[in-house]
């Protein structure tokens, strides 16, 4: 416990103007560190020490380097109001030693108050500074008191007055908030813990006790896990990804690690990363710097660091260099997550937990991924920087996307007032894996009878609203109807967040707008409300509005209805009647205007499924007047399939083509039936790469609007040769 070079003070510049002083632990080049400072005596006391040292000097935070743990005054204060008193606390300590060395006429012989040994009287200057071990040796001494045995009436002098001495100086230390976190947190942990455990849990907050269940849950997991997937992702397979399956448990484990982990040499490459993070000097910029370019200037110095120590092949030293950049840019943890197009959404809800995701493929995953409170800090500046938006007391939220090579997604994070425990991380991914309609028929979304009724209504430009709860693939279903539009449609975009995919790369023609979101829309002009009501004047074939919000974009969605303009959009609600109670009554839209509604897919979660459950129509006859929607497709749970309810040529979105179109039943029955047989094939066959499978219906559309008989003819020659090839 060498102080001397090992603590010195640093300055940072808030986001205040001001300055934050922080004390610096640097354990690094401490002869006697351990790994688990929450396990070492003899660190718990160093710490303690070098807070006692200064505590005449105002500081902000206190960084202990070796663990990379960050501690706020809020924490650190509560040891100083400790040390405030320790001086009083130790004078009445000592005159109870005092009194037995020099009033006790039995001091050679063995105490008959104390039935233990003598250490219990005597505390080096070392376990002062533990209020913790202080409070728990004054207990030791009361519960060793033996009164039984007391009839001298000296003996029953001292006995009064160690017990008065003793009883005062609990008092004082009951009055301080430390000891009361201890007593709280001993009461919730029922078995005996020991300061070393309190002070884990004090400085980590309670990710230590967590940490200790966790590494019982996983004993435990380990003999019942099953490794039911694994992947790689990032360029040159950098990551690994295993996703595991848990007995009696509908969540799965997701375990991602770097290129070399369960390797021969994994502790060398741990190393070497280490020594090439510790390298790497810190950039100094005027400006702001994007993090991609941040990455990429990280990247390579490390590999200029690699090749003049190392010899490595080109692609490991590009892997090791990424990966030593992430860690110096504290990315280490967060990014293979963001980097994984199968992961939809990353949750944090406090610093206690882990960090669990929604993934595409196996539903709601767990990691064991969690960040220290340095690491939280961290995040909260990279936040802060890239969106320029403050965050404390007074702006407890923020919500902004950052878009780059490596990743698209938006960032949302809470903390007080608003979040309990100062901190909550949400991070949706807007560039998940493409999934095409063939990819949904492969996953039971929808089957090929209601794929066939869809497409036949998106090249004849009917509007569809896909409605349903959150994350239950709204976007994703009206992103790969939007691949199925014909090439020369124009297609005009207007997002809050951009979700829509970009088609450009597959020919089709898109003209896109981001508008302020719900939060920021403070000059009204740019609202997407106002935006929606410019399409009459851009001349779009088909409008995609993303997700309607509130009752100022649903009144300019109906506004663009009834001029005759068609496109999709999402809106968030329970079912088909909440969908009609939020725009008859909470947006004010006139029962009337609904007409102008042709479709609406009711989208719903069944723990890792999405599915259809249903696609209505709204009531146009006299004769329904008490009813607002009908069903067209409704899914039957029963049978896992899906039931048709209504003629399909009989409903009001064909009725209204017929108005314009010289559409027979029989010509519109076989345009049904080769586009069902389509969907079907593509059920069945394996996965087409979406380039094909989008020039396909590009062609398939282009059939469809010379004839049947053309139609029937280019599917027949198209289905021939692809059954050729498997």
């Amino acid at each position: 416990m060498a102080l001397k070079d090992l603590t010195y003070f640093k300055e940072r510049a808030n986001f205040d103007g001001k300055k934050d002083i922080i004390l610096i632990l640097d354990c690094y080049n401490c002869s006697q560190k351990e790994n688990n400072l929450y396990k070492s005596k003899k660190c718990i006391n160093c710490f303690l020490h070098t807070l006692y040292k200064y505590r005449n000097r105002k500081f902000d935070y206190l960084s202990i380097l070796w663990n990379e743990t960050m501690i706020n005054g809020t924490q650190f204060n509560l040891l100083l109001d400790y040390f405030k008193i320790l001086k009083k606390i130790k004078r009445i300590y000592n005159k109870t030693e005092k009194n037995r060395n020099q009033k006790c006429k039995y001091r050679e012989f063995k105490c008959k108050i104390f039935s233990k040994s003598s250490h219990l009287y005597k505390l080096n200057e070392l376990e002062w500074m533990d209020p913790v071990y202080v409070y728990l040796n004054l207990l030791k001494r009361f519960s060793s008191r033996n009164k039984k045995n007391i009839k001298d009436s000296t003996c029953q002098k001292c006995y009064n007055f160690q017990e008065t001495s003793e009883n005062y100086i609990l008092k004082i230390l009951n009055n301080l908030r430390i000891i009361q976190r201890f007593k709280n947190f001993q009461a919730d942990n029922k078995n005996h813990v020991s300061n070393y455990d309190f002070y884990g849990h004090f400085l980590s907050g309670n990710s230590y006790i967590v940490n200790k269940r966790q590494e019982y849950q996983n004993k435990n997991l380990d003999r019942d896990r099953k490794l039911i997937n694994s992947y790689t992702t990032g360029k040159n397979n950098i990551f690994k990804v295993d996703i595991y399956e848990n007995s009696a448990e509908l969540e799965k484990n997701y375990k991602v690690s770097s290129f070399y982990k369960g390797e021969l040499h994994e502790d060398y490459f741990n190393r070497i990363i280490k020594e090439i993070h510790k390298k790497i000097e810190l950039a100094e910029f005027n400006q702001l710097i994007s993090l991609e370019n941040l990455i990429k200037l990280y990247k390579k110095e490390a590999i200029k660091i690699l090749n003049s120590n190392y010899e490595f092949e080109k692609t490991v030293n590009k892997k090791i260099g990424l990966l030593a950049a992430l860690k110096k840019l504290n990315l280490d943890k967060l990014f293979p997550l963001l980097i994984d197009d199968f992961i939809e959404e990353i949750f944090l809800d406090s610093p206690k937990d882990e960090i669990y995701l929604n993934h595409q493929m196996y539903g709601r995953c767990r990691t064991e991924i969690r960040f220290n409170l340095k690491e939280i800090e961290r995040i909260k500046t990279f936040v802060r920087l890239y969106s320029g938006t403050r965050l404390d007391f007074m702006n407890p939220i923020i919500k902004f996307v950052i878009k780059n090579k490596f990743f698209y997604c938006r960032f949302s994070i809470d903390v007080e007032p608003i979040q309990i425990n100062n901190f909550a991380l949400d991070i949706r991914k807007l560039n998940k894996n493409i999934l095409t309609i063939q990819d949904l028929l492969k996953n039971g979304t929808l089957d090929p009878l209601i794929a066939a009724f869809l497409y036949f209504n998106i090249i004849r430009r009917k509007n569809i609203t896909v409605t349903g709860e959150t994350d239950t693939g709204k976007t994703t279903l009206i992103n790969a109807l939007d691949l199925l539009t014909p090439k020369e449609f124009r297609k005009i975009y207007i997002e809050n967040v951009t979700e829509s995919l970009n088609e450009f790369e597959y020919g089709k023609h898109q003209l896109k707008y981001k508008v302020d979101s719900l939060e920021d829309s403070i000059i009204e002009k740019y609202s997407k409300s106002n935006q929606i009501k410019t399409l009459l004047h851009r001349t779009p074939d088909i409008i995609y509005l993303g997700e309607i919000l509130t009752k100022e974009e649903a009144l300019a969605m109906f506004h663009c209805l009834a001029a005759g303009l068609r496109g999709f959009q999402t809106i968030h609600s329970k079912d088909i009647d909440s969908l009609m109670n939020r725009f008859i009554y909470h947006f004010g839209i006139d029962k009337s205007c609904l007409n102008d509604l042709d479709l609406i897919i009711l989208m719903k979660k069944d723990v890792m499924t999405r599915k259809i459950v249903g696609v209505f129509e709204i009531c146009k006859t006299s004769e329904t007047k008490n009813k607002l929607f009908n069903s067209i497709f409704k899914y039957n749970p029963e049978s896992n399939k899906w039931l048709l309810t209504k003629s399909l040529y009989e409903t009001n979105v064909i009725l209204d083509v017929k108005r314009y179109e010289n559409l027979s039943k029989g010509n519109f029955l076989l345009f049904i039936r080769f586009y069902y047989e389509i969907f079907l094939f593509l059920l069945k066959i394996k996965k087409i790469e979406n380039f094909e499978l989008i020039d396909f219906f590009h062609q398939i559309s282009y059939y469809s609007q010379k004839s049947v008989g053309s139609l029937k003819h280019f599917w027949n020659n198209w289905k021939k040769n692809r059954s050729l090839n498997f």
